[in-house]
């Protein structure tokens, strides 16, 4: 989210500095790996509409970079949670189809399904290529004039007369507005501000496999509850290469002291369920990232005084950044949002209780 909107503000002409801890593409948070969802299938209408802004400002970033970053697979999402997608793809009028069971095996023979079942299919999905994109956008960042500060931890922001300081190693940067997409450390760096935001910082793990015998899959979510879902992310530049992840079930952690281990029970229940939904896969490694979640998990896009608070998160947000990045660049200026702010406001009560 912050190399999306240094890029969206360098583009504005702004002058714009990215101020990053680690190094761009590092692997210490939630936006590193080979891939990303990209889905329209969600509970609510608004993060339908969402998914095709975003899908469109993905295809500019694209043409700006000459890099292919969305590619389009199709998706399935099964069990309790896919009427709820039905409902919010019908009133936002993005296509679908009902599958059985037997259907989506037929189209796909690596997967497997109950013959009874039924499974929707959305034609639009696809995969991010995650790295690939982040270092996209910091480069098209550079080349629109943003400044890069690699391995330069914020410290603390602080107000400085009608804007704000940016606490640094180095020294402090002033300016009149800071944007805020520090992933789970936002928490934290938002504190030093006075500002409040209710995260929780979890240690999530995924998958990886590899078919015994290569064929295309879609993207699939699926539901065990219509809070609780398994999702499997194929790689679109290794077929037959498949991540798979148990969503939201990591423990809470500390980003600054974090273990990069997998949990043995937690890819114990992947492996189970891959075995369960899919033929002949076989397990090739695991690796960790961190959630930050809101109460709610909607996200947090909104202003207070000189701070823009961009967390984009709750462990859905990265098929969302080319847009994200303009939304944060337009509070960061003043001009009008892509689509109204009230879900995603810092006051909200979710946030507030």
């Amino acid at each position: 989210m912050g190399t999306a909107a240094a890029r969206a503000l360098a583009r504005r002409g702004r002058r714009t500095a990215l101020v990053e801890q680690f190094r761009i593409g590092h692997d210490r948070g939630r936006s590193h790996g080979a891939s990303r969802i990209f889905r329209f299938a969600y509970h609510h209408p608004d993060y339908v509409r969402m998914a095709g802004l975003a899908r469109d400002l993905w295809r500019v970033l694209e043409g700006e970079t000459g890099e292919a970053l969305l590619h389009t697979t199709g998706g399935l999402d099964a069990g309790p949670g896919a009427r709820v997608a039905a409902e919010a793809l019908g009133a936002a009028g993005v296509p679908f189809e009902w599958l059985r069971g037997e259907e989506a095996m037929e189209r796909w023979p690596g997967l497997r399904f109950d013959a009874g079942a039924e499974v929707l299919f959305q034609p639009d999905a696809g995969v991010v290529s995650a790295d690939r994109a982040v270092l996209a956008m910091a480069r098209a960042a550079r080349q629109a004039g943003a400044a890069v500060w690699e391995g330069t931890p914020v410290t603390a922001l602080a107000p400085a007369g009608t804007g704000v300081e940016v606490l640094t190693p180095e020294g402090p940067l002033r300016a009149d507005v800071a944007v805020v997409a520090a992933g789970a450390w936002a928490g934290k760096l938002l504190a030093s501000a006075g500002l409040l935001l209710p995260l929780e910082v979890t240690l999530e793990q995924v998958a990886y496999f590899e078919q015994e015998k290569a064929s295309a899959l879609p993207t699939l979510i699926d539901w065990h509850s219509e809070q609780r879902a398994g999702y499997a992310v194929p790689d679109p530049a290794r077929p037959g290469s498949l991540k798979l992840g148990d969503h939201m079930t990591g423990p809470v952690v500390d980003p600054d002291s974090r273990t990069f281990d997998p949990d043995p029970d937690g890819l114990r229940r992947v492996h189970e369920w891959a075995a369960h939904r899919f033929a002949g896969l076989r397990p090739t490694g695991a690796e960790t990232c961190l959630y930050a979640t809101t109460p709610d998990e909607d996200f947090v896009l909104d202003r207070i005084g000189a701070v823009v608070i961009g967390s984009a998160c709750s462990g859905h947000g990265f098929k969302f950044a080319p847009l994200v990045g303009e939304w944060l660049a337009a509070l960061a200026t003043g001009d009008p949002p892509p689509l109204p702010v009230e879900r995603f406001r810092a006051s909200r009560p979710s946030l507030t209780k």
